[in-house]
């Protein structure tokens, strides 16, 4: 049954006229490819694209937005990056995050052991119990000069004490609660120290543990200390970066310079992510020329919420200065391969997908402009097209001179076939069947007439003449 669908597909490819091109600016290459088919042009069944997930988009037309494109690098904002370092001499008791490990505000970082706050702790409780003594002292003395001037105060008043002994017991009773009131001051200030101290730190202890914090979110970096390491005051333990938002910045050549200003849109573009668009402004530039390379160096301040960029990160910055002044053909920029150097695109025709080398010009977001290679209306591969290359490498594609491999031709035929119609398959048979059965009567007929005549053929035509 396959060979006799086969025989009809031929019959019926034999007796159509010219097939359908993508496009009519292509009428002439594709004629030719048709009669020396194109190395490298894969034939895919509709059904197998949809298989494969291949899409396709028809080149557009219009006005892109021009730009001056320079390279440049991703940069932690400065003000946005802390360096953690121990403010006490300590010993390492937990480290509570690892580097590349995202952290919030007033997050526990680590944990010190501090032998400093223990002993201030200490002196600041020792102060405290002698201050507490004075407390007690004074108030005794307090009590006793109270009574002396309540009785000198009555004698003077019967007149039998003189009034310099009252005088004497007053000041005394001054005295006594003056120095009532400085211990009382020496307990409150024994822990203000203390307090003081533990509030400088942050998140710590009496006990001589001291919590260090996220200053604000972002991420953990450059890990130096370890569980049990010693530290001393100043030495860097931790750094935060916060990577939403980011710098880009690029240097601009002096001969640029007037393209380029304060507030205007930026799109970056990373290797690492291609096709996906960050922009953003210019918010500031350099004062002054680089004297050595005569560039000035421009930042634009780029969100971040997903921290897909990272410090030291290249990207290339394309700074809009304006639009095209006329519409230009256009296709999306995933549609483009780099095969040895060439932009290559695929074009679709049908079922097969022809390799088309392109000439690329202005690149604006996910879209770029071609100058030579497609036409508006041309169906070109935007998705899955490195798939149709690697067909094509494999050799399951048809020859220079026209041959196509098993490989390829039989899978191809097979879903022609299979998706044909039945009236075709009617018309097909009949046609086939018309054509078989003339045949047979033309080998009918050449078979008598050359067939040699006997002997008794030649005596019927001589008695007819006699008679």
């Amino acid at each position: 049954m396959m060979k006799l669908k086969q025989a009809v597909v031929m019959l019926l490819l034999l007796g159509s006229g010219e097939p359908t091109w993508a496009h009519g600016g292509h009428n002439d290459a594709f004629k030719e490819a048709a009669a020396a088919p194109t190395v490298g042009q894969v034939k895919v069944a509709p059904d197998v694209q949809q298989a494969l997930g291949i899409k396709t988009a028809p080149a557009g037309e219009q006005s892109l937005s021009t730009s001056l494109q320079v390279n440049g690098q991703i940069q932690a904002v400065p003000s946005q990056s802390a360096q953690i370092s121990a403010p006490v001499t300590g010993r390492v008791l937990k480290v509570q995050i690892q580097p590349g490990q995202v952290v919030q505000k007033g997050q526990t970082l680590l944990v010190l052991d501090s032998p400093e706050i223990r002993e201030l702790a200490v002196e600041a409780e020792r102060t405290r119990t002698q201050a507490q003594v004075q407390v007690t002292q004074a108030q005794s003395r307090v009590n006793l000069a109270q009574r002396t001037y309540e009785r000198e105060r009555e004698l003077v008043d019967l007149k039998i004490s003189p009034r310099k002994d009252f005088q004497v017991a007053q000041a005394e009773l001054q005295q006594a609660q003056g120095d009532l009131v400085a211990a009382r001051s020496l307990v409150k200030l024994s822990g203000a120290l203390l307090a003081t101290r533990l509030a400088q730190l942050g998140r710590a202890r009496a006990d001589g543990q001291v919590a260090l914090l996220a200053p604000f979110a972002g991420v953990a970096t450059h890990q130096e200390v370890s569980v049990g390491e010693a530290v001393e005051p100043g030495k860097i333990l931790f750094e935060i970066v916060n990577l939403n938002p980011v710098w880009a910045v690029a240097q601009v050549y002096e001969k640029d310079l007037g393209r380029v200003r304060a507030g205007q849109a930026v799109e970056v573009v990373t290797e690492s992510y291609p096709g996906k668009v960050f922009r953003g402004q210019v918010t500031s530039l350099d004062p002054t020329v680089n004297a050595e390379t005569r560039t000035l160096a421009v930042r634009v301040v780029l969100a971040n919420p997903e921290r897909l960029l990272k410090p030291q990160m290249f990207a290339t910055l394309r700074l809009v200065t304006g639009r095209t002044a006329q519409p230009v053909t256009v296709i999306p920029r995933s549609a483009v391969l780099d095969v040895d150097g060439k932009k290559i695109v695929y074009v679709q025709n049908g079922d097969a997908f022809v390799p088309t080398e392109v000439q690329l010009g202005q690149v604006s977001g996910k879209l770029v402009a071609v100058t030579d290679g497609v036409f508006p209306g041309d169906q070109v591969v935007t998705e899955r097209a490195f798939q149709l290359r690697a067909q094509s490498l494999r050799g399951d594609v048809p020859t220079e001179e026209g041959a196509s491999s098993q490989a390829t031709d039989k899978p191809a035929t097979e879903a022609a076939i299979n998706t044909l119609p039945n009236w075709v398959w009617l018309l097909g048979a009949l046609g086939f069947s018309t054509v078989t059965f003339l045949a047979g009567i033309g080998v009918a007929r050449r078979g008598v007439v050359n067939q040699p005549l006997s002997p008794a053929y030649f005596d019927r035509v001589e008695s007819k003449k006699d008679a």
